[in-house]
């Protein structure tokens, strides 16, 4: 079962534990913030009184605001590794907005299409995302793991898409001019009929190798997207799980920032990150706030943001992957991590 899942059994010959790494320190603190934020949307859901019921929206759009700044310093991650001058930074950070531009005048163009390939590619880089920081996380290089991050995107993403497709039709009508928003009937069947077993199999199959907290991650997120209102469930992944770790991986590649982070301080860190990320983040802010008070409602503000978001999303994944390549070889720059 494990090779099936890209998954290696642990070879103990010859080998050696881990070097500790920057990334240790903000690793920790994005599973914190992660599995807490997951374990309070759920509990408010079985907790309190009629859940969330209308107010779902609000830790959707939260999160969606949340998790703005993790891509705000792309231009910067290349830089870093690369030593490039301020000529090849404002270079790239000119055709990572060229690129954006693109995306967006496709998704204009032909806005159905385009709407499965971003709700395809986003499950990618969302699993993606995941291994890549379970293997940073645990030391080890990022290593290439298809089927785990297909099932892991697919959980978050297709889940409750299929779960709130009631609720997403208007959007989608909206986005695509001329549809109705509905998904085909089997869609949600088989979508819940092949991802869930696929989700156990993988929390199996880590059990297995003894990567408990791997396989206890699976778990919550399996419950958060069963059990939480869809539109609650992917914002609280979307802000404050995969937005969050993400920035724990570009919070360890700032070199001034290793000192801090070899010494268990975190705060003076992520104040970097906050000043490097502003800029851009007021930016898009700006364009979100104009897209609000022209919104009839936060659907209708959905619908106007889902072009940007999808536009964004296209360069940033490409960084992204780029990352995740570069950190194949070490878990950070100038850390080796031991085979």
């Amino acid at each position: 079962m494990l090779p099936l899942l890209g998954l290696r059994t642990a070879d103990r010959r010859g080998t050696a534990p881990p070097v500790a790494a920057p990334s240790a320190v903000p690793a920790r603190a994005a599973t914190a913030v992660s599995l807490g934020a997951a374990a309070a949307v759920v509990a408010v859901e079985v907790v309190v009184p009629g859940g969330w019921g209308r107010a779902a929206w609000v830790p959707l759009v939260a999160g969606l605001l949340a998790g703005l700044p993790h891509g705000a310093v792309d231009h910067l991650v290349p830089a870093r590794r690369l030593g490039w001058g301020r000529a090849r930074l404002a270079a790239f950070a000119l055709s990572y907005a060229v690129l954006a531009v693109l995306a967006w005048l496709v998704f204009e163009a032909v806005p159905g299409p385009a709407l499965v390939v971003f709700v395809a590619l986003s499950a990618w880089h969302f699993g993606t995302g995941e291994t890549a920081f379970a293997d940073l996380r645990a030391g080890r290089p990022v290593r290439r793991a298809a089927l785990p991050a297909a099932v892991t995107g697919a959980l978050v993403l297709l889940v409750p898409l299929v779960r709130g497709a009631d609720q997403a039709a208007p959007v989608v009508a909206a986005v695509v001019p001329g549809s109705d928003g509905a998904l085909p009937p089997a869609v949600g069947p088989v979508v819940l009929a092949v991802v869930l077993p696929a989700a156990a199999a993988l929390a199996l199959a880590l059990l297995l190798e003894a990567r408990w907290l791997e396989a206890a991650e699976v778990g919550v997120l399996a419950v958060l997207v069963l059990v939480a209102p869809p539109f609650a469930a992917f914002g609280v992944w979307f802000g404050c799980w995969h937005a969050v770790r993400h920035t724990a991986r570009v919070v360890a590649e700032d070199p001034a920032d290793t000192a801090d982070l070899a010494a268990g301080r975190l705060g003076a860190p992520l104040r970097r990150f906050a000043r490097a990320a502003a800029l851009p983040t007021v930016a898009v802010l700006a364009v979100l706030a104009l897209l609000w008070s022209a919104a009839d409602g936060w659907r209708g503000f959905l619908a106007a943001d889902l072009p940007l978001l999808a536009a964004l999303t296209v360069p940033h994944a490409l960084v992204v992957t780029w990352l995740d390549r570069a950190q194949s070889r070490t878990a950070v720059p100038g850390v080796a991590v031991a085979r």
